[in-house]
């Protein structure tokens, strides 16, 4: 698991929510079962993943200063172009 600072203060300034590793995953839901009032959405000190992105940026929505991920051979959400 690689885990990078820099990534990890853009990702919480811009809001963005990660998801924890199924290890942790585990042991928050443990611990929120529990009676004990622990608020497992204000852990931010949960290490980061790095995955390759599963999709490639709608090039007409690009264009239009939108940035709009959309999965290989699928079609764009926002106006319909087919992205390959």
């Amino acid at each position: 698991m690689s885990y990078n600072s820099q990534r990890f203060e853009t990702i919480l300034r811009l809001g963005i929510e990660q998801l924890p590793s199924s290890e942790r995953r585990r042991s928050i839901d443990s611990v929120t079962s529990s009676d004990n009032g622990y608020d497992s959405t204000s852990n931010y000190n949960i290490p980061l993943r790095e995955h390759p992105v599963p999709g490639k940026r709608c090039p007409a929505c690009l264009g239009r200063g939108q940035t709009v991920w959309v999965i290989p051979g699928k079609r764009c959400p926002q106006c319909g172009v087919e992205v390959n």
